[in-house]
């Protein structure tokens, strides 16, 4: 099961932020989660796949295609998830880490210091 937020947030950005494991049957509150966030009207949006335990190729095609529409809109977009783990595997094995613009953290995402 997939847990979704989307949130406008203060530093005038969307978060979009899943947790769980996102597989098939998972489609609709993900792929809403993501029309949230497309049609929100904000310049950056920060995807969150930093508590994701498990993602099935379907869920990897869901951020990349709503990667590819934000980057086509020419909105910026950040991906975020652990250095290690298992989305960070399968988005190697995938190639997708040379196509998405990664980050190993949401300060790092958002130009900022950790230490802030």
């Amino acid at each position: 099961m997939v847990e979704v937020e989307v949130a406008q947030q203060p530093g005038g950005y969307v978060l979009v932020r899943l947790r769980g494991e996102i597989d098939m049957s998972q489609a609709g509150p993900v792929q809403q989660a993501f029309a949230r966030a497309l049609a929100a009207g904000r310049t950056a949006v920060l995807i969150d796949l930093c508590e994701v335990r498990f993602i099935a190729v379907v869920g990897t095609d869901w951020v990349d295609a709503a990667v590819d529409e934000l980057t086509r809109q020419g909105r910026v977009v950040a991906v975020v998830c652990a250095d290690s783990g298992p989305v960070r595997r399968i988005v190697g094995v995938l190639g997708l880490d040379g196509r998405w613009p990664l980050h190993h953290d949401a300060a790092e995402a958002l130009g900022r210091s950790s230490d802030r």
